[in-house]
């Protein structure tokens, strides 16, 4: 997750275990710090499901979805915008870029939460999760 709102984070998090989405959840307070633990990521098989925050100091939504347009781990990014933003047209934007596949309201909600997990591709991941 990234958002510099600590608060926020709580909430997400606290949302997103009840969902039974936490999976190895690392927090990040704004896009380069995330961009940063990124680069220097060094399995090449781990795939990310990333919740980002648009306005941020340092680095913001908007530009850390361009800086990960050219790295070279962009194809294991799957990410859900999460923002106070109520304008479609910055939820336009944002599904405009491939490896966006959601974009939820701030606080997350359950439900939130659960269309999440049922978006694809990260359906799969999560159905195979889930108690028999």
């Amino acid at each position: 997750m990234i958002d510099d709102d600590k608060i926020m984070l709580f909430l997400n998090e606290m949302f997103l275990r009840k969902a039974g989405v936490l999976h190895d959840t690392i927090l990040f307070h704004n896009g380069k710090e995330a961009l940063s633990y990124l680069d220097s990521y060094e399995a090449e098989n781990t795939v990310f499901l990333i919740l980002l925050d648009i306005n941020m100091p340092v680095m913001n939504g908007w530009d850390f979805l361009h800086a990960v347009q050219e790295r070279p781990y962009l194809q294991r990014l799957w990410i859900v915008l999460v923002s106070s933003a109520t304008e479609n047209s910055e939820q336009e934007k944002a599904l405009s870029f491939d490896h966006v596949i959601g974009y939820q309201q701030k606080p997350l909600t359950l439900q939130g939460c659960l269309e999440i997990t049922s978006a694809e591709p990260v359906k799969a991941f999560f159905d195979s999760k889930k108690p028999e």
